[in-house]
């Protein structure tokens, strides 16, 4: 019984500390400089992007257990992890003039990862989506996963 009541306790203090310090000050200064050096596009924006047709490549920069959560509907979905686009955006969009919408769950690592392809990797058309998958959900947008369509139920 000690060890499961171990367990749990160790499980909820590492839970508690990894959104702590994902939140602290020095992470979020560097989101709002970002925020800052970069455009974002709204939900609504996007969505007629979308509903319009237009071209466009959207950068998905969640780490691969998150994109099960799901995905919005574009034509050209990249796949790569914050911690390795450096490393991995040239060879999977080599064409640095394309238009590129960068997302994740809250719009964070999305608006760091759109400012380091800006301002250090020479991309010139790049946003990110202003508060993330979770804005979009929450203006009623859908989001697609192995179970489907989804929208939030409000």
């Amino acid at each position: 019984m000690k060890l499961h009541t171990l367990l749990a306790a160790a499980v909820l203090g590492l839970g508690l500390g990894t959104s702590l310090m994902a939140g602290d000050a020095i992470s979020e200064a560097l989101v709002k400089k970002s925020q800052k050096n970069v455009k974002a596009i709204s939900s609504e924006q996007l969505q007629k992007m979308i509903d319009d047709g237009e071209e466009f490549i959207s950068l998905d920069v969640r780490e691969e257990h998150m994109r099960e959560e799901g995905v919005f509907d574009s034509e050209e979905d990249v796949k790569i992890a914050r911690g390795v686009l450096e490393f991995d955006i040239g060879a999977a969009i080599p064409d640095k003039k394309k238009f590129i919408v960068v997302y994740c769950r809250a719009g964070k690592s999305a608006a760091l990862a759109a400012d380091t392809m800006k301002r250090q990797l020479g991309y010139t058309n790049v946003v990110y989506l202003k508060g993330g998958l979770d804005e979009w959900l929450e203006e009623g947008h859908s989001i697609y996963n192995h179970f489907g369509e989804m929208v939030l139920a409000k």
